[in-house]
């Protein structure tokens, strides 16, 4: 067997299972992957996705993501999924400077603009969370999550202009978040 076949044989198994959800034996051929080819982005990028599925499995994930970032710094979804895990760790600031730099990889990921938005808000600085979550908003009109988050950043700012305008759109499309701001914000039904 030639020394390209391995890594490539052992990334088809990894993919094999884990379309089959055997994830364990996935990351385990994915791993093999990566020992005989340290650079197979796609191989560290799976490994991240798979081990991040998995709670108790995060640490692997975010060295996984960090890998493929330092392979393919102009990748939008590792940097994005990069942030995502150093946000969920408590590291506010790389997180946000992954997803800064995810946004303007790609200004169209809607995740990342959401992702901005909560790292500005945990940091205090909810003007310019109100500023990405619009953007987010804008980019995917029909997440709840992203407009709750809007909201209370509006709140943050004191603009109940803002926010009202955005519970009564809320209201139009997800009813469950607009009675979830209304008690939570004391907002009118």
């Amino acid at each position: 067997m030639s020394a390209a076949l391995g890594p490539a044989i052992n990334y088809a198994a990894g993919q094999l299972w884990a379309l089959l959800r055997l994830n364990t034996r996935a990351i385990a051929a994915l791993r093999r992957c990566t020992a005989l080819d340290p650079a197979h982005l796609a191989a560290w990028r799976m490994i991240g996705f798979l081990c991040q599925q998995d709670e108790s499995r995060s640490d692997e994930a975010l060295l996984a993501f960090g890998r493929a970032v330092e392979l393919a710094p102009d990748d939008a979804i590792s940097r994005y999924n990069f942030g995502f895990l150093l946000h969920r760790q408590g590291e506010f600031e790389r997180a946000l400077a992954q997803m800064t730099a995810a946004v303007r990889l790609r200004p169209a990921l809607d995740q990342a603009w959401y992702g901005c938005g909560l790292l500005l808000s945990e940091l205090g600085r909810p003007q310019e969370a109100i500023v990405a979550l619009r953007r987010a908003v804008e980019l995917q009109p029909f997440n709840g999550s992203t407009s709750y988050a809007l909201c209370q950043a509006c709140r943050a700012v004191g603009d109940e202009e803002g926010l009202l305008a955005e519970y009564r759109r809320i209201g139009q499309y997800d009813p469950r978040t607009a009675r979830r701001l209304a008690q939570e914000l004391g907002l009118p039904d």
